[in-house]
């Protein structure tokens, strides 16, 4: 009983560990991060058997297969962009409200803030020093930040990233709470890059995709001494964008 248990334990620190690793060459690596959750993943896949022997799919399984998974990924980005511009109208109402009460809620302000922390914050990812986009990431988030890349070296591992564009960023939910620094900020990010992970010592691609990928993330900002700061970033599919609108 006792070896079984310890088994398990092995097993969920196993994989506790491996939920860690950064899976993308951005900012957070692609998962979960900030407040208590862990970085996460979760792929369907879905198994198409045309008319080759063995179930294996043939060439025009193989091209029904990327026609339709082309067609679902297309279409659901297409519906959170139509979403979060009416997001982000209904975030402005409120943001031109609430600047009438407190100085921290100037829109250009906050998106000239959130536009200039985005690239300070994959640069620190590239340049694996969560310190250098310190003024951008609460004290939080930048431990946490350090802490994944220290991991990353200590395995003699490698960030590359290129091409690093921002595409959009669009406030999809403002809360304006007692006090200036409980106020809460989420933007939906669009942005593309490319983003893997070598191994330092011999510079093959251990994780990640060496070719340019775009993707929509929900950066959650909070108020820090007049500033607004990065806190949590979580992936597009951890998140309904519906139910950020209707907090507002």
């Amino acid at each position: 009983m006792r070896k079984k248990a310890l088994y398990l334990f092995s097993l969920l620190l196993l994989l506790a560990v491996f939920l860690a690793v950064p899976v993308w060459g951005r900012a957070g690596g692609g998962g979960s991060s900030g407040g208590s959750s862990g970085g996460s993943s979760s792929h369907s896949s879905s198994h198409y058997y045309g008319n080759s022997r063995h179930g294996r799919p043939g060439i025009g399984g193989y091209l029904v297969q990327l026609i339709l998974f082309g067609a679902l990924a297309g279409g659901g980005s297409f519906i959170l962009i139509v979403k979060g511009k009416a997001a982000r109208a209904k975030s402005r109402r409120a943001m031109a409200v609430y600047a009438q009460l407190g100085d921290n809620w100037d829109a250009r302000e906050i998106q000239r803030q959130v536009e200039t922390a985005y690239f300070e914050i994959q640069e620190c990812w590239r340049r694996m020093d969560a310190h250098y986009a310190s003024a951008f990431l609460t004290e939080e988030l930048m431990n946490q930040f350090n802490s994944q890349l220290q991991w990353m070296q200590v395995r003699g591992e490698a960030v590359v990233q290129k091409n690093v564009r921002l595409l959009s960023a669009v406030p999809v939910c403002a809360l304006d709470e007692p006090g200036e620094e409980q106020d809460i900020l989420w933007y939906l990010i669009h942005g593309k890059m490319t983003g893997y992970y070598i191994q330092k010592a011999t510079g093959n691609v251990i994780r990640g995709n060496p070719r340019p990928e775009a993707f929509f993330e929900y950066w959650k900002f909070v108020c820090r001494d007049g500033r607004w700061v990065l806190a949590q970033i979580k992936q597009k599919d951890e998140m309904d964008i519906d139910s950020l609108t209707n907090l507002m």
